[in-house]
């Protein structure tokens, strides 16, 4: 079993950590910093949520808010936890966090990531746009993708 939990500035250093050691495994030298991951936490209009199990953190969500929209920046789910709807859960926490007239939240996935794009549409996100060469290590498009609140 695992719980889902906000990371905020009473959150151990050490958590922080584990936030960077598992973005980094799954997106490589582009994943945030432990304090990157304080940074957003902290802020007035920063979210990071992740989900532990057995003490260890399994997944995580990065975003902000701001002028009615929503960001995600980040989500990232341990290879031998996936499909088991953790990220869905992440995402609509990260909805429900959000101030009242939000109107819409968005994203960037990695055009070759079909699986991430799937979940995405699966939590009613649609493809608004194609961001050219976003991604770096390796080089690649990022399919810019929305949700509408209202």
């Amino acid at each position: 079993m695992y719980a889902i939990l906000n990371a905020d500035s009473k959150t151990t250093a050490a958590v922080f950590e584990e936030l960077s050691l598992l973005d980094r495994s799954l997106v490589g030298a582009e994943g945030w910093s432990a304090e990157s991951f304080r940074s957003e936490a902290e802020k007035e209009n920063g979210i990071v949520l992740y989900a532990v199990d057995s003490g260890k953190v399994i997944a995580l969500l990065s975003g902000y808010y701001a002028v009615g929209e929503g960001d995600i920046t980040g989500v990232a789910v341990d290879e031998k936890y996936r499909r088991q709807g953790i990220a869905l859960r992440l995402i609509e926490r990260f909805t429900a966090l959000l101030p009242e007239d939000t109107e819409n939240i968005y994203l960037e996935v990695r055009e070759s990531n079909t699986p991430a794009q799937a979940l995405y549409r699966k939590c009613g996100f649609e493809k608004l746009a194609v961001r050219r060469n976003f991604y770096d290590s390796p080089c690649e498009n990022a399919i810019v993708m929305e949700k509408k609140l209202r």
